[in-house]
C-alpha cells in the first residue's frame, strides 16, 4: 500500500511500525489525544483573533470551521458564517 506522506519514507516507517505494536486501546487514546489537541489549538487560535469573544462565540466561531454544512449552525444557534464568519 503506497501513502501519500510529506514526511521522509523512513519516517513514515517508524510511524507505521509504532502504530502496528500499539493495542488498539493505545490508538484510540492516541487519536483522542491529537483531536484534543487540534481541537484546543483552534480554540486557541480563535480566542488569539477575538479576545472579546465570550465562550460561546469562541466555541461557534471554532465549530464554523468544521462543520461543513453552515446552515446547521445557522440553524440550531443562529450563526451564520457568511455574516459573523468563522
Amino acid at each position: 500500500m503506497t501513502v501519500n506522506s510529506p514526511l521522509p519514507p523512513d519516517i513514515g516507517s517508524r510511524i507505521v511500525e509504532r502504530l502496528r505494536t500499539m493495542t488498539p486501546a493505545q490508538r484510540f487514546q492516541q487519536m483522542m489525544d491529537l483531536t484534543k489537541f487540534v481541537t484546543d489549538s483552534q480554540l486557541e487560535a480563535v480566542r488569539a483573533t477575538y479576545p472579546d469573544a465570550d465562550e460561546f462565540e469562541i466555541r461557534l466561531r471554532a465549530a464554523s470551521r468544521w462543520v461543513r454544512n453552515p446552515e446547521l449552525l445557522k440553524g440550531a444557534f443562529g450563526w451564520d458564517v457568511e455574516v459573523q464568519g468563522y
